[in-house]
């Protein structure tokens, strides 16, 4: 590595660092709209059940620096079937910053992205994590993969968890 190339990777960590102490407060207020909404316990709640077609796992949580930042909440499944690992689905619930915050709940399609399939290996750490075989991140879908979504309003968070929980119910419809 040369002098030049690891001065741009110190500089790069710095920007990064800088810019992840610029969205921790943001980060935790999009937490708190995920905590007030339960959506943890939904995602746990849908992973569950026993989908005949689907395999579910997490559900996790992740966070985004932006722009925009975003705080979410997914979990991961795939069609059963040995050679259905090539493709796994996100079903998340973010919380997006913005002025007031949104809240969707999607879908996303990761490719898998490695060398070679080994399913010992595969399905110990797809347990855990998906990051390690799939290419892409936990973010938010584009919006054409939005199956629900809502400016967030304290005053109405009930009937915002009824319509998240309303979206995700969908999803096990479409999946049994």
């Amino acid at each position: 590595m040369s002098n030049e190339s690891r001065y741009e990777e110190i500089i790069r960590r710095i920007r990064q660092r800088r810019q992840q102490a610029e969205a921790e407060p943001q980060q935790e207020s999009l937490g708190g709209i995920l905590d007030e909404l339960n959506a943890l316990e939904c995602l746990e709640a849908a992973g569950k059940k026993r989908l005949p077609q689907i395999n579910c796992y997490g559900p996790g949580v992740f966070r985004g620096f932006g722009p925009p930042v975003w705080s979410g909440a997914a979990l991961w499944y795939k069609r059963r079937g040995y050679y259905e690992y090539r493709t796994l689905y996100l079903l998340g619930i973010w919380a997006i910053s913005g002025s007031p915050p949104v809240v969707v709940v999607g879908t996303k399609e990761l490719a898998f992205n490695a060398p070679a399939f080994n399913p010992e290996s595969y399905y110990f750490h797809l347990r855990r994590q998906f990051d390690v075989y799939y290419a892409g991140d936990a973010g938010p879908p584009p919006p054409d993969l939005w199956r629900c979504h809502m400016v967030y309003n304290p005053a109405r968070r009930l009937e915002q968890r009824q319509a998240i929980e309303a979206a995700l119910e969908a999803w096990m419809d479409e999946n049994r």
